[in-house]
């Protein structure tokens, strides 16, 4: 060797350098602490098919709660649209079984009220007398007697009307036969030509109920209408109340 490189250097002792030469600012150095650090959870690394399976998967969860949540809503609907047309379906035909009823029941009600009216004085006489089964008794007679087919159609007319002209001359002159105009076509179709030869003139007159008559001359008067036979029908049953 040269005498350049053997040439050393003094020897010196190492020591540890002073802690203040180094910087032990806080920001820098890590906070020491006794606790360990918590593990992280790992996240488990799935397959591309596993991931495709859970993504069907899911698919067919929300496809199956969309089509049960649809039938679910459909049946309720269903059962609350029939419900509803039931109930409307009831009412509609309730309301039209009444209008039938009605319409049915007219003609008989015009019928009462026009009756009724023409008694009216008849009723007024037994309002402090009449007891409730004579009422009866009364109503049911008349109904009885508007509820004859031989009245409505006027049958029982025609045959009392005949009876009376084969009778011998009840007045003189050329007496008058009064009767509803429903009756007046009837009347001279079936006896027309014998209330000529009679002298009897047939006069429509709509004051007297249907099924009734009369007959008018200078000297006399012969009633059967109606009102008549109801307020015979009432002596038959209360005389006292109409003396």
């Amino acid at each position: 060797m040269s005498d350049k490189e053997n040439t050393t250097l003094p020897w010196k002792r190492w020591q540890p350098r002073e802690l203040n030469q180094w910087d032990l600012n806080s920001s820098v150095l890590p906070a020491l602490s006794d606790e360990p650090e918590p593990e992280k959870p790992k996240v488990p690394c799935l397959e591309p098919k596993e991931v495709l399976e859970q993504i069907n998967l899911l698919d067919n969860l929300k496809e199956e709660a969309q089509r049960s949540g649809f039938q679910s809503g459909h049946e309720q609907g269903q059962k609350a649209g029939y419900d509803a047309g039931f109930a409307q379906g009831l009412q509609d035909g309730a309301e039209q079984g009444r209008q039938q009823v009605l319409a049915e029941q007219q003609p008989l009600t015009e019928a009462w009220q026009k009756l009724l009216s023409e008694f009216s004085y008849s009723l007024d006489s037994f309002d402090s007398v009449v007891t409730t089964k004579l009422l009866q008794i009364a109503l049911t007679a008349a109904r009885q007697v508007l509820g004859q087919p031989a009245v409505c159609d006027g049958t029982a007319l025609l045959e009392e009307i005949s009876r009376l002209l084969q009778q011998k001359p009840l007045f003189a002159g050329q007496p008058e036969l009064r009767v509803n105009p429903v009756h007046i076509e009837m009347l001279e179709q079936h006896i027309g030509t014998q209330l000529s030869l009679n002298g009897w003139q047939l006069v429509p007159d709509p004051q007297l109920h249907a099924g009734g008559c009369r007959v008018v001359a200078d000297d006399g008067e012969i009633d059967m209408s109606v009102a008549t036979r109801w307020q015979e029908l009432c002596r038959l049953y209360a005389p006292e109340t109409l003396s």
